[in-house]
């Protein structure tokens, strides 16, 4: 029996008869007939968009002849190893997600619709645009206790607890988390076991970091090393890399550095060996991080443009802030080009403010006041640290107030009145209290930071 392609066997699943189909519709089934039958695999090289055209096609002639139930098994084929919509993602592709979802949605069947409401929840969530998918996450949830879908709904937990946590409410997204990993022991989903202990790992790791608790940091790394076990023995390798990438920002808080790149290294191969470019980019951002405290600054500086690069091409504002203000830090603290660097800052502000992204824009302020006050920018050097403490003022982090206390030890010290210098080394105790720098990356990044101001070794 000849072998058939990927688009032949859809072809096949989807049973059309262009016999019987009416003589209006008859252009566009021969038209899915071809790009599903005749025409010719993509090459090799071909971009990934390319790669599924065809399948893409289909679904849109499908949908303009409101053939729904046809349209979500093209949806669902696996022209490579996961199903198109999820391949999208992977790639990137999330704008080309949301149509196909917004396509179907309402169309189908409740099982469809918490298949699409899943994907809008994590496109959104993708593009940092959390509102709309906690929106979709909702709406899933609901749908999901309706029908009595517990996968489902784990799932829709899973989507909130993750935004609860990008807007640092670490406590609310323990307790989703929580929720999840419950449901998924309980119907046996040794997948959505592996997230959720991915997903408390990093919660509980965060909050001891922002809390300086190191019970709560060390529960967190034991969550992470379990849900990597279990990654691992059902072969998942997505859910590999996201725990490697979120142990190697545990071991960079604590400078063992060696195995941070172990763990990033292994998480690049997997992300590039499945073209996941959300995945290659993170771990380049975080090999830029741990270059960075490695004093390597050639390599740090090129890890994190490749990053920004990624970032700025799939759309992901969240993570395009992070990697903006890895190169700020290197041009600020590193190359001290403090002009280029707020450059980076300036525009990872903007976009916080865009997003409403209120995490770590106290730090982002606090770099941002360090190059003015480098650049003797006195004006400008009062005014973003009066907004640090404003916003610290307002949070919870313990890393948070640190660095804001640190930042007022330098303006302190670079005054001339012997008084303030003298604060200025009472504030460094206290902010290093706050922010322990053998618990904490930017702790040891702030302390030397701060050597140099106080001994004037910037200069």
């Amino acid at each position: 029996m000849m072998n058939l392609t990927a688009g032949q066997k859809l072809y096949a699943a989807l049973e059309i008869d262009t016999r019987r189909v009416p003589l209006d519709r008859l252009d566009a089934y021969n038209a899915i007939a071809y790009f599903l039958t005749v025409e010719d695999e993509p090459p090799e090289k071909a971009k990934n968009l390319e790669k599924v055209d065809r399948y893409l096609q289909a679904f849109h002639h499908l949908c303009e002849m409101s053939e729904w139930q046809k349209a979500g098994k093209v949806l669902s084929c696996r022209p490579m190893s996961k199903e198109l919509h999820e391949q999208l993602r992977i790639w990137g592709y999330y704008r080309e997600q949301i149509e196909l979802y917004q396509n179907l949605l309402g169309k189908v069947s409740a099982e469809q619709d918490l298949v699409c409401l899943n994907g809008l929840g994590r496109a959104f969530y993708n593009l940092s645009d959390f509102d709309k998918s906690c929106n979709y996450y909702q709406q899933q949830l609901k749908l999901a206790r309706q029908a009595n879908n517990l996968q489902a709904e784990a799932q829709a937990i899973s989507g909130l607890g993750g935004i609860q946590r990008i807007k640092q409410d670490y406590s609310e997204a323990i307790a989703s988390f929580q929720q999840q990993l419950d449901i998924a022991r309980e119907i046996g989903d040794r997948k959505q076991e592996g997230y959720a202990l991915n997903d408390l790992g990093y919660a509980f790791y965060a909050l001891g970091t922002t809390q300086n608790k190191k019970k709560y940091q060390q529960k967190g790394l034991n969550f992470l090393e379990e849900s990597l076990e279990i990654a691992r023995e059902i072969g998942d390798q997505e859910m590999e890399s996201s725990c490697l990438n979120d142990i190697s920002r545990a071991y960079l808080n604590v400078g063992q550095y060696d195995q941070v790149l172990i763990a990033l290294l292994r998480q690049l191969d997997i992300s590039e060996e499945s073209n996941n470019r959300l995945g290659s980019a993170s771990a380049l951002e975080g090999l830029s991080q741990c270059y960075v405290m490695l004093k390597q600054i050639d390599k740090a500086l090129k890890y994190a443009q490749e990053a920004l690069a990624v970032m700025c091409e799939i759309g992901n504002k969240h993570n395009e802030i992070s990697a903006l203000n890895c190169l700020g830090v290197i041009y600020c603290y590193k190359l001290r080009r403090y002009q280029e660097a707020l450059s980076y800052f300036e525009k990872a502000l903007e976009l916080m403010q865009k997003f409403d992204a209120k995490g770590n824009m106290a730090i982002i302020t606090v770099h941002i006041f360090a190059c003015h006050f480098l650049l003797k920018n006195k004006d400008e050097s009062d005014f973003y640290l009066n907004m640090a403490q404003s916003l610290v003022a307002k949070s919870d982090s313990l890393e948070d107030k640190g660095l804001v206390t640190m930042a007022i030890a330098n303006a302190y010290w670079g005054r001339n009145e012997f008084w303030y210098k003298v604060w200025g080394i009472v504030l460094v105790i206290k902010g290093l209290i706050m922010m322990p720098p053998w618990r904490s990356a930017n702790g040891r990044l702030a302390m030397e930071v701060t050597i140099k101001q106080i001994f004037g070794l910037a200069n």
